[in-house]
């Protein structure tokens, strides 16, 4: 079977993928998309970046928590699965089947936690984490953002501290042992062996 070869007018046209347009076409359930990228454009879909973004839309809090669930229960749960990762167009038609339908919304991008903390490398500041979750949650009153991002820094600092007592440990392995061991242990530890 031959090889589908792009057409010589629009051989330099078009040929990278705007994801803004596919968002809008997510927005408005457009099934028919997929279909309609070239060749060039279909290998350069990125179902990621895209369900990173449609995750997260500017508006009133029911629709930015119909999209978060919807997007998670209908797209995420499955997107990366090893059979369904080699059909891009099933990952199109799973995030179409995300939106409400509801016509073209503002989505924005969600910044995420570097890559030291999240690996247990390093331990964040609290004013980093403040500011992310500012930008996840803006309505939320600086109060409880403040001990949200104090209790993030001192849960993720006993999970450094896990992680460089015990380097071979899996960081699945290191949540179970954050769960069972208090601050008070650890201290308790420390001063019993005499650091």
């Amino acid at each position: 079977m031959a090889k589908a070869t792009t057409p010589k007018d629009q051989k330099f046209d078009k040929q990278d993928f705007d994801m803004f347009e596919a968002l809008a076409a997510l927005d408005n359930k457009d099934y028919g998309y997929y279909d309609r990228l070239t060749v060039e454009q279909q290998k350069k879909f990125v179902p990621y970046m895209l369900l990173i973004w449609m995750s997260c839309v500017k508006g009133d809090t029911d629709l930015q928590n119909y999209y978060l669930q919807s997007v998670d229960f209908h797209a995420n749960k499955y997107m990366f699965n090893e059979y369904i990762g080699r059909h891009p167009k099933l990952q199109w038609l799973m995030l179409c089947s995300s939106s409400p339908g509801l016509g073209k919304k503002f989505h924005q991008y969600i910044s995420h936690i570097s890559t030291n903390v999240r690996n247990l490398k390093s331990v964040p500041k609290v004013n980093d984490i403040k500011d992310f979750y500012k930008k996840l949650y803006p309505n939320t009153d600086v109060d409880t953002l403040d001990e949200i991002s104090k209790l993030f820094v001192a849960v993720q600092k006993r999970k450094v501290y896990f992680a460089e007592k015990f380097p071979s440990l899996k960081i699945e392995d290191i949540e179970i042992l954050n769960d069972l061991v208090t601050q008070e242990d650890i201290d308790n530890y420390e001063t019993e062996s005499g650091n």
